[in-house]
């Protein structure tokens, strides 16, 4: 993620909202991906499953296909992700992975805590499940 990212990011934690500034920044910047961001984060489609007692976090945005696990600002199992970012070099991010940003800065995401001995399973259940 750029620096411009990291500081609309910023605003919105320290406003816990989104100015009509910044989602003009945003939509410039984003397009498409920003809508479809706005409605993960409004439909609360952002997930995160904390593990215990190793405190291992997981995050899952529900997309249109499936549930997508990701790495907060680094990776996305999505196929915008993986053609866009890493094999054309488009583009630095797919809509999950701002979703997942912008929820976690404005707390609106599900959260959900689980023991360490579910972890296997439900990883196994996020790499082939369907929504």
């Amino acid at each position: 993620m750029g620096a411009d990212l990291h500081n609309l990011l910023f605003e919105i934690g320290r406003e816990r909202g989104i100015s009509e500034e910044s989602k003009e920044i945003f939509r410039k910047t984003y397009g498409a991906k920003f809508r479809k961001a706005e409605e993960a984060v409004s439909s609360m489609a952002v997930k995160k499953y904390t593990f215990k007692p190793s405190g291992r976090i997981v995050w899952i945005v529900v997309g249109r296909e499936k549930e997508y696990f990701l790495i907060p600002e680094f990776y996305c199992q999505c196929d915008d992700f993986y053609i866009n970012v890493v094999i054309r070099r488009k583009v630095n991010l797919c809509y999950h992975i701002l979703a997942q940003a912008i929820a976690e800065r404005l707390g609106r995401f599900e959260k959900f805590e689980a023991p360490d001995s579910d972890f296997i399973r439900l990883n196994s259940e996020w790499k082939k499940q369907s929504v």
